[in-house]
């Protein structure tokens, strides 16, 4: 299982890679792995044309901030669990059997969600709602231990 500091360096990897790209297509392998929206055909919609502007992360959760002609357009959440990977790869490269989506970012390079043990979910959530609303997994973490409203009494 990814420990945190691997998912943050995860975060910053993708930061480096992915920002102000547009989602071009998305190609979901395996539906299960989209926790919401609950059907495929919201979900693609909602992804595709929006730019992530920026990767946060909120415990072991990853979260790209997603906007479209500069307005907000939501977030694209993930959680990768056990065995869950996101793969910055060419296109060309073969498709593994354990890829669940790919992300069609630029030309020739996408984001592959790599799942072996299919524990992990992805995540859609609009702009007029707050991530832990539909993300319920971040309703049960504690403060960010460099947040404002982290204290030690």
């Amino acid at each position: 299982m990814p420990e945190l500091p691997e998912v943050e360096t995860v975060r910053r990897g993708l930061s480096r890679a992915t920002l102000l790209q547009p989602i071009r297509g998305v190609h979901v392998l395996l539906d299960r792995s989209i926790a919401h929206p609950v059907s495929i055909d919201d979900f693609l919609p909602a992804v595709i044309g929006a730019e992530i502007t920026a990767w946060q992360r909120r415990g072991k959760y990853l979260l790209a901030v997603l906007a479209r002609c500069n307005q907000p357009a939501g977030w694209l959440g993930c959680h990768l669990r056990m065995t869950g990977q996101l793969l910055w790869v060419q296109q060309s490269m073969p498709v593994s059997s354990h890829c669940r989506v790919r992300l069609f970012l630029d030309d020739d390079r996408e984001l592959r969600y790599v799942d072996q043990r299919t524990f992990g979910r992805l995540w859609w959530v609009p702009p007029a709602e707050e991530p832990a609303h539909i993300m319920t997994g971040l309703q049960r973490l504690g403060p960010a231990p460099f947040a404002d409203e982290f204290s030690l009494s």
